[in-house]
């Protein structure tokens, strides 16, 4: 076989640029993400306002315990609710925004992405707490743990009645109206404890410790149905 033939033939069979190289690649599994890089990337999508928040809520009980002395656990038991606030509204974010659809056919679950997110405010709430708890003990007359139980009823009561408000009504008006039982709760709380102080009295504290309980029983609740609700079909009727 002669050169010429040799060269004609390497021609003829020569395979062809491939058209398609860079959809195939697309195709292909993506790496797989580890637990912490994950929840770094959901933690950098939540919006900075709830962080402003919780910085505003702390330097505000700085603030308290500076001039309100001995009378500063109905001040920052007034403040929780709107800590609450924040798991509240991101748990109906994507309906809000009307991003449900989208966020489900994502490379993570919607289920998984609300999961991280809920759990990193969570932490940093309850870092928070841990931060005003001495706080506030130490600018009070009630024991430690008594003291926890105030701030956290409020806190728990939001969150319970906020989010099965998030679970009800969808959109913008759901968030309106957690906004409302954060204010609601807090100024409620507040005036309650002005007209009596006899509300954060000792031989009152069993009924606050069993609203603990059934508060946080409530509020694990309505978290796990809203996790549920979120992995069901959206349906877009209008």
């Amino acid at each position: 076989m002669n050169r010429k033939m040799k060269i004609a033939l390497k021609e003829y069979f020569e395979a062809p640029k491939p058209e398609d190289k860079r959809r195939f690649f697309d195709s292909l599994p993506a790496e797989p993400v580890g637990i912490s890089d994950f929840l770094l990337s959901q933690a950098a999508y939540i919006p900075k306002w709830i962080w402003g928040l919780s910085t505003l809520i702390f330097v505000l009980s700085l603030i308290g315990a500076v001039y309100l002395k001995k009378d500063m656990l109905w001040f920052v038991s007034a403040c929780m609710p709107l800590l609450a606030l924040a798991p509240v509204t991101e748990s109906g974010r994507s309906q809000f925004w009307g991003m449900a659809e989208l966020e489900m056919s994502s490379r993570f679950s919607l289920r998984s992405v609300l999961l991280a997110r809920l759990g990193i405010l969570g932490l940093a709430d309850l870092l928070l707490f841990f931060l005003l708890l001495p706080l506030t003990h130490l600018n009070g007359d009630k024991p430690l743990f008594e003291t926890g139980i105030y701030m956290l009823c409020p806190y728990l009561l939001t969150a319970f009645l906020g989010l099965w408000a998030s679970r009800i009504v969808h959109g913008r008006e759901g968030a309106w109206l957690c906004g409302a039982i954060a204010l609601g709760v807090g100024l409620g709380d507040a005036l309650i404890y002005q007209a009596s102080p006899e509300f954060y009295a000792g031989h009152n504290f069993p009924w606050w410790a069993a609203a603990f309980v059934l508060l946080s029983v409530g509020a694990a609740k309505q978290c796990i149905e809203i996790l549920k609700q979120e992995e069901e079909p959206v349906w877009n009727l209008g």
